[in-house]
This record gives structure tokens, sequence and C-alpha cells, in this order.
């Protein structure tokens, strides 16, 4: 039987959340949510990534994913709502996946070992992705869809090629930037 004259426990005395801290989750953070409108399904990996660092970094989460909010030792008073926080992107970050993709990951044990994976089997250039965007892109066509359809569906393929080819001229300073802008605004012409 617990007393409830007692002190708390050395844990929960030792150890306060304020709301700014990484570890701390509102009661509205539930797991089985998906922090973006479509899961990915192996295709808009970009589009995708972008969307969920989005939604991490408004929950202040973005640590979890990539590295910087690490572990804390298992004697930690942190660690309990560490892996609380970690299992909790777990589950946002699955149930943003399809099925088949979530299957694939299901025993990581970190959201940053998920988020690695990731990145390194969808985020990867690779010239077979950029020949199938560009496939895509000159097969397009209006057809049945409404101009605003269309539209909206070559941006998405234009951003997808873009954080495809992110490495090539965006950080560029060069006196070739514009020549490359120019060759890039060339190829949507066309």
């Amino acid at each position: 039987m617990v007393n409830p004259n007692a002190e708390p426990s050395s844990v929960s005395s030792n150890f306060a959340l304020d709301s700014s801290s990484p570890l701390f989750l509102l009661s509205s953070d539930v797991p089985g949510v998906s922090l973006v409108t479509v899961p990915f399904s192996d295709i808009g990996f970009g589009g995708w990534r972008h969307s969920m660092i989005v939604s991490l970094s408004t929950r202040n989460k973005i640590g979890f994913i990539d590295g910087s909010c690490t572990k804390p030792p298992e004697n930690s008073p942190q660690f309990k709502q560490w892996d609380r926080c970690n299992n909790m992107i777990i589950s946002w970050l699955t149930n943003s996946l399809s099925p088949d993709i979530a299957e694939s990951v299901q025993y990581s044990d970190t959201a940053e070992s998920i988020w690695t994976q990731l990145n390194r089997r969808y985020g990867t250039v690779n010239d077979t992705k950029v020949f199938e965007i560009k496939n895509e892109l000159a097969s397009t066509n209006q057809g049945s869809l409404d101009i605003e359809s269309y539209f909206n569906k070559l941006k998405k393929l234009w951003g997808e090629l873009r954080f495809m080819r992110a490495s090539r001229g965006s950080s560029c300073t060069c006196s070739a930037k514009s020549e490359l802008q120019r060759e890039d605004d060339e190829n949507k012409l066309h």
C-alpha cells in the first residue's frame, strides 16, 4: 500500500521536466498517430522526409532522429522518460510509413536507427531513381486532370528531383550557379 504522506521517489524528486525539454510529452502526444497526411510508400521520400522533420521539429523531437538527444545511462533518472519519448517517436515514424516499409524497421530499438535506415535506403541519390522521376515528368500530361491538379503533380515531381539533386547546385556559390539555375528552369520548361 502506498503512503500518501511519503516523500516522492528519488527519481521524480531529482528529475523534473519543463516544456522546452525534448523529453517533455504533451497529453496529446499519443502512439498510433501518423504525423503526415500520406504515409511513405516508396515514392516521394524527399517530401515525406521534409514533412516528418517539420512535424518532429514542432514537437521538439528532432534530437531523437539526428542523434543529438542521446540515450542516458539506465541508472539515470532521465532514462525512463527518454525511453518513453523514443518509443513514442518510433510509433509516429512507423505509423507514417506504409505497412511493408514499417515491417522492415519494426525491430529497431531507436528512432534514430529507423531514420538512418530510411535515409540510407530511400534518400540516397542514384541514377535509377533520377531516371524514374525524369521519365515520369516526361510522360506526365494533363489528360483529365484540372490545371491545379496537373500543376501540383508536376510541382511534386520537380520537388522530388530537386531533393535528389540537392547536392549538385544548391550549395554552389561559384559563378556557375546562375547557369545551373537557368539550366534547371529550361529543363522544367521542356
